[in-house]
């Protein structure tokens, strides 16, 4: 009895840690997108006021502190080098996260084709494009986590103590 009892409690743990872990599923990407959003406004900011080139945007990325769930930047290159192209590494650089969903990493890939492509008021117009798809997105992104956040954190709850008592 007293084994069934400890089965009963593991799969409730079980179950809760399965719908917390859903639940921080959906919580990262909101963050994700908002951190986007950060990285348009700052890349916007760089170009507007400073007129920073692809490879000196990319040293900025870099030393910025507040991407942390963007860790593709770190893969982006600060210097050229002979036949690169900086479209393709910031694409592979984006692929190479996998814990993007695919709706942000499409952005991301949008934006790194945008950047050094035209003049600064042409970068401008197409980072302002992307910022109010973003909105959109991250309007989503929060709607989905206030709904389902918690659902998922009830439900696998649930399932662990139905389970549990199916053991008992």
């Amino acid at each position: 009895m007293l084994l069934r009892a400890a089965a009963a409690v593991m799969f409730v743990a079980a179950g809760g840690m399965a719908g917390i872990i859903l639940s921080d599923r959906l919580k990262m990407q909101r963050e994700m997108c908002r951190e986007i959003g950060e990285l348009l406004r700052s890349c916007a900011v760089q170009i507007r006021y400073r007129g920073v080139d692809v490879y000196r945007l990319a040293t900025e990325l870099k030393n910025c502190q507040s991407f942390k769930h963007l860790t593709f930047i770190n893969e982006l290159p600060e210097k050229y080098e002979y036949g690169e192209d900086f479209h393709l590494c910031w694409e592979r650089a984006v692929m190479s996260q996998s814990d993007l969903p695919h709706e942000e990493r499409q952005m991301l890939c949008s934006f790194g084709n945008t950047l050094g492509t035209s003049d600064i008021e042409g970068q401008l117009v197409s980072i302002s494009a992307l910022e109010e798809e973003l909105e959109t997105l991250e309007n989503r992104r929060e709607e989905t986590f206030r709904s389902k956040g918690k659902l998922y954190r009830s439900v696998g709850m649930l399932f662990g103590v139905m389970a549990g008592i199916l053991v008992i």
